[in-house]
């Protein structure tokens, strides 16, 4: 049977942020647009694998968490609650299920068609969809945003493919919370499973290959998470060689693994979560039918504006490889439809500035340069603030944070910001609008803020830098 062709003006290949924001900007300029998504619903992994499922499952184990610092606040002690893992996961199901009705109300308003299903090209402006419990159609697309996001990485380790061990996915469906689990993988991904299962009662080992956990992070909050997860009775073993992944029965696992000094040793949990990353999602689609060559990290290369190599063909999100974030996916989407429609986007992808958040306790939060860049740049400088100066932050019991600025002694601009502590997500947004728009240390010194706020910590540290800067330029004259 020969499917039926349907035309239209966009097609998006993916239902997550990458497509979904865009195909939504292209709908209100008239374009007829249709999204195919092969999940559940429309959010992509984001949604359902990634940034809101884990932080639903961790605000319960910081909840659980903070029962037992009560008598740091004036409050008697009393017994740490079990986990009802049952009504955990109903609670997720439900937070997913609003926002993927949401999303799909909000494309039907704007009269956008919705496809489940498997899509893939069959030529530069065809793509086919497999629709569940339906024939298959093709769609016909002057414009194709081909944004399918990312999958997790699989490691070469013997074992690694047994059935029950598990993925970021699968462990975030856990029926139960294991009593010890094994986690390979010290990256955010790692850090934040290794902070959830520890604050939810589970004996925690983190392994990892390279010298230290987190090493794409500041050295200095790499090292405060560390601290963190040590005194929170996690294991952390890093320059290490996985052997082996052996199963002995469901609820019972074996790591065999090398350290750097030649040592054999054997790490035995109920569970084991290989947390190695993210790769774009390219493998099942026939990309050259399109006329696109893949990269050598298996990505669609994108120019500035998320252009393929075929003009009428975008491909914004983590399928490109550049910023694997959800929300540097959808301004990427946005910048895409801008580009579609002939105006000029806001902005190149290369222009973004992306801040991003690791939900470890403490909470890491980064933008723009760190102090590793200080080595290269001989007129920066670096500037820190601890939280123990903080009214506010010894208020909600955070005396370990602190906050450091990289700037130019020269022009005074801002160019990057680390925040390690409570809040750190909500603080570094300062610093992401200052680099934005070119701000220096003196424009963001003129904004007050109400007191006593953990963003007092942001002003301190820029009074500070500001004197620093003071002090330079009287030394110069």
């Amino acid at each position: 049977m020969i499917p039926a062709k349907i035309s239209c003006d966009v097609v998006a290949l993916g239902g997550g942020p990458g497509a979904t924001p865009g195909a939504q900007w292209l709908a209100r300029q008239g374009l007829r647009v249709v999204i195919v998504e092969k999940g559940v619903g429309l959010g992509g992994t984001c949604l359902f694998e990634g940034c809101i499922p884990s932080k639903i499952l961790l605000e319960t184990a910081n909840r659980r968490f903070e029962v037992t610092q009560g008598t740091h606040f004036g409050l008697s002690q009393t017994s740490t609650p079990d986990v009802d893992v049952p009504s955990l996961m109903n609670r997720k199901a439900k937070i997913l299920a609003t926002r993927a009705t949401g999303a799909a109300r909000a494309c039907e308003q704007l009269n956008m068609t919705i496809m489940y299903g498997t899509a893939d090209f069959l030529s530069p402006h065809e793509v086919v969809v497999r629709r569940r419990d339906q024939s298959d159609v093709i769609l016909e697309a002057k414009w194709i945003l081909a944004a399918p996001g990312s999958t997790a990485s699989t490691v070469p380790i013997p074992g690694a493919q047994t059935p029950g061990v598990w993925s970021s996915a699968d462990a975030l469906q856990m029926p139960q919370v294991p009593k010890t689990i094994t986690i390979i993988g010290g990256g955010y991904i790692g850090c934040e499973f290794a902070t959830l299962f520890t604050r939810l009662g589970a004996k925690v080992h983190l392994l990892e290959a390279l010298p230290h956990i987190l090493a794409t992070e500041d050295p200095f909050a790499a090292q405060a998470v560390r601290s963190s997860l040590l005194a929170q009775q996690v294991e952390i073993s890093e320059s290490v060689s996985i052997r082996q992944i052996e199963k002995e029965t469901d609820m019972a696992w074996n790591v065999h693994y090398q350290t750097a000094q030649g040592e054999e040793h054997i790490v035995s949990s109920q569970r084991v979560l290989i947390a190695a990353g993210r790769r774009p999602n390219t493998k099942d689609i026939h990309w050259e039918k399109a006329g696109i060559h893949l990269g050598t990290r298996q990505e669609v290369p994108v120019n500035d504006y998320g252009q393929t190599e075929v003009p009428h063909i975008y491909a914004p999100g983590d399928v490109n490889g550049l910023m694997m974030l959800a929300h540097a996916a959808s301004r990427q989407s946005v910048l895409v439809a801008q580009h579609i429609v002939g105006q000029i986007p806001t902005e190149s992808f290369s222009e973004m500035v992306v801040p991003h958040v690791i939900f470890t306790a403490p909470e890491v939060a980064s933008v723009g340069a760190d102090s590793r860049s200080l080595e290269h740049n001989p007129t920066w400088k670096l500037t820190k603030w601890p939280y123990a100066r903080d009214a506010r932050a010894l208020i909600v019991g955070d005396d370990e944070g602190f906050a450091q600025v990289i700037w130019d002694h020269k022009t005074g601009q801002i160019k990057g910001m680390q925040v390690v502590g409570e809040q750190a997500g909500e603080l570094i947004l300062t610093a992401t609008h200052a680099i934005t728009h070119g701000e220096t240390l003196t424009d963001m010194a003129k904004t007050i803020h109400p007191h006593p706020v953990l963003y007092e910590v942001i002003s301190e540290l820029l009074n500070a830098a500001r004197l620093e800067q003071s002090a330079i330029k009287g030394d110069a004259s």
